[in-house]
């Protein structure tokens, strides 16, 4: 199995945590949270910023020609969203809040700054980017070359091991952060075509849906059924910022 180097060891997480927070002090970056289904930037705006999520779910979009919408990327906390617009001179896509969350906007003119004085943000930067593009050529593997069903299958095992942290053939319940039209637009697929994959799967026992909630029960079954190949993300991958960095109460959602 392919595993990316475990170049965050396990225990350089707290201080790493620490150093971020003392650099996001030092140039004052402020939290903003957002409520839902809000803009966070546009398409073809100029970039001047990458955003650190502290809590909630953002996702990256496009809008196409006949005005349908493709979802690009979920960013979960402790991503960094707009980190390929780097160097770009407009921002490649739009980005929206699935839910209430919180991001640190990280001005681009700091990286030259992080480069001197904070060598493991650097390098944190450089996983991030990685995990990125591991994601995204997993993406169009599915999109490209699965059928609807192994589709679902597989946005339901990914979501497990980037919200768990790990992968496990035990049963688990993860919460899928949005709704079915927006799982449509990042596999492929129409509304009608997830609820009817959603209730197949529910009906053929490998999955109970309550709400927003997800039973995962025959995960086994389903990794083999489209040869799912893990991650292998390190857990160093996986800040939490929510009490290094807290959010000013006197902030009010955007």
């Amino acid at each position: 199995m392919f595993r990316l180097p475990d170049i965050i060891r396990r225990d350089r997480t707290e201080p790493l945590v620490a150093e971020i927070c003392a650099v996001l002090r030092k140039w004052n970056i402020e939290p903003i949270p957002f409520r839902s289904q809000v803009d966070i930037q546009h398409e073809g705006d100029r970039p001047r910023s990458m955003y650190l999520i502290r809590s909630g779910w953002i996702y990256s979009y496009a809008v196409l020609a006949d005005g349908q919408r493709q979802i690009l990327f979920l960013h979960q906390p402790g991503d960094i969203a707009g980190l390929a617009d780097f160097g770009a001179e407009r921002v490649s896509c739009s980005m929206r809040s699935l839910g209430e969350c919180v991001v640190l906007p990280i001005p681009f003119t700091a990286i030259a700054t992080f480069s001197s004085t904070a060598p493991d943000i650097i390098t944190y930067l450089l996983q991030k980017s990685a995990q990125m593009q591991s994601i995204l050529m997993r993406t169009l593997t599915a999109v490209g070359r699965m059928e609807a069903r192994h589709r679902v299958i597989w946005l339901i095992l990914m979501l497990h091991e980037r919200i768990s942290g790990s992968v496990t053939t035990a049963s688990a319940v993860i919460e899928i952060p949005f709704n079915q039209s927006e799982i449509g637009d990042l596999i492929g697929l129409t509304n009608v075509s997830v609820s009817k994959m959603l209730c197949q799967l529910s009906d053929e026992g490998f999955i109970e849906r309550k709400g927003s909630k997800v039973l995962l029960r025959r995960v086994a079954d389903m990794q083999a059924m489209i040869n799912y190949e893990p991650m292998g993300f390190s857990e160093g991958s996986y800040l939490n910022l929510k009490e290094d960095y807290r959010e000013r109460d006197a902030v009010k959602r955007i």
